[in-house]
């Protein structure tokens, strides 16, 4: 298990918001993937001074292990949008990253959605667009240990 800090997020998430601000700019709107996502979306949404930051819920893990996937609240997203910032903070298996995408296109054919994460699993079945760090073991973010 490698425990993730609050000063690495913070220098993690200012190179992410230089990464994907210099490949597409300022997006219409961040979508944070709960519970993982809201910090980080939370801070580039501060980064861009951008108000439309809406949530869904992708529920897959009971502690460590995988169970079936279970996505909900998904936004309903203004349709003059050109392009929405999908955020969480990890991507493991890719199935929870890959089934929202899909759902968010099938729903919103003219926006284009981007996603964005911390740490992007090699062998996962999908790729964020944009991320930072390729984990070697289970992630413990700062957030799942210093609140206890």
């Amino acid at each position: 298990m490698q425990y993730y800090p609050y000063d690495e997020f913070l220098k993690d998430a200012r190179t992410l918001f230089e990464k994907i601000d210099s490949q597409i700019g300022k997006p219409d709107a961040i979508i944070a993937i709960a519970r993982g996502g809201l910090t980080l979306a939370h801070m580039l949404s501060l980064r861009w001074n951008l108000r439309e930051v809406y949530s869904l819920n992708a529920i897959s893990y009971d502690g460590n292990k995988q169970q079936e996937l279970i996505i909900k609240n998904v936004p309903n997203i203004n349709k003059d949008f050109k392009k929405v910032l999908i955020v969480d903070e990890i991507v493991d298996s890719g199935k929870s990253l890959h089934k929202i995408m899909e759902i968010l296109r099938e729903e919103n054919a003219d926006i284009k959605f981007y996603s964005a994460v911390v740490f992007q699993k090699q062998n996962a079945q999908i790729k964020a667009d944009f991320f930072i760090r390729e984990p070697q073991d289970w992630i413990d973010f700062f957030w799942e240990r210093d609140m206890f």
